[in-house]
């Protein structure tokens, strides 16, 4: 007999097969079966998910970073060239800082 999720009713055999759980039950149902394979594809055996690069002031300079390269933009679309080039000037300091830190 198959070991069996008490939830959705996928068994290890069907695992086995098609390398497809049915829910998320069966990460418990099966953790004895899976832990081994988690930890040879990934390298651990527990979720940690995703954590950002950056965090902070960091994802505000980016964000001000491009907020200023899109008004730059429309300032040349719009014919606007002075404010073009201070805004250049604004980017490229906040260009120097970002290198600085490492994010360009």
């Amino acid at each position: 007999m198959s070991k069996r999720c008490g939830r959705c009713g996928t068994t290890l055999e069907q695992f086995y097969s098609t390398s497809l759980l049915g829910c998320e039950n069966c990460y418990r149902a099966f953790a004895e079966e899976l832990a081994p394979l988690l930890k040879k594809l990934h390298g651990v055996t527990v979720h940690a998910g995703k954590t950002p690069k950056v965090g902070g002031i960091e994802r505000q300079l980016l964000c001000e970073y491009e907020t200023l390269l899109e008004e730059k933009e429309a300032a040349m679309l719009g014919g606007d060239f002075d404010k073009a080039n201070d805004l250049g000037e604004e980017i490229r300091q906040l260009y120097f800082e970002l290198a600085r830190r490492g994010l360009k």
